[in-house]
């Protein structure tokens, strides 16, 4: 995903790198608006057009999201857009791994 500089500069303002460390590497924790738990992104108002937010650290740094698979977070915080504290699988598996949640 392409992003131009204003959204790109918007987006990693809201992006804290300095959260609680998971598997000894810090969690980011995401500082603007949450949707049950999970940091949701502006990426224009008209038409209105949202995306998670760890779902776009994850294809901006990592690469494309298949559209059969869907990141989970295995630092299990919610809030969070490491996307190195992400793996990606099936819909079943998430939904799964969410049950765990604490």
């Amino acid at each position: 995903m392409h992003l131009n500089d204003t959204l790109l500069q918007r987006f990693w303002a809201k992006v804290n790198k300095n959260g609680p460390l998971w598997n000894g590497t810090p969690c980011w924790l995401w500082t603007g608006g949450l949707n049950h738990g999970y940091g949701r992104f502006a990426l224009s108002q008209k038409p209105r057009v949202r995306i998670l937010a760890h779902r776009l650290t994850y294809e901006l740094l990592i690469g494309p999201i298949p559209t059969t698979l869907e990141p989970d977070h295995l630092c299990r915080v919610r809030s969070c857009v490491n996307p190195y504290h992400l793996h990606l699988v099936s819909h079943r598996e998430n939904t799964l791994a969410g049950k765990t949640l604490t």
